[in-house]
């Protein structure tokens, strides 16, 4: 998978604290953790789970995680 935003770190989900409508997610990215607070419907699509590994791209205040699902 290629990503053209240099704005990318690779890290692990550490928790998942989910809500009726939005999902907060916490990933070890290595020197701290970084939290990224997306719907309740892309946390369900993701199919996320303590420790998948993921991408994190920033864009100012807003983290997009992916998760390459061909594992």
């Amino acid at each position: 998978m290629r990503i053209s935003d240099p704005n990318k770190l690779v890290g692990k989900v550490m928790e998942i604290k989910t809500g009726s409508e939005l999902t907060e997610v916490i990933i070890d990215i290595g020197d701290r953790p970084v939290t990224a607070t997306i719907t309740a419907g892309a946390a369900e699509a993701l199919d996320l789970h303590k420790g998948d590994e993921v991408f994190t791209l920033f864009k100012s205040t807003d983290v997009t995680i992916i998760k390459d699902t061909k594992h």
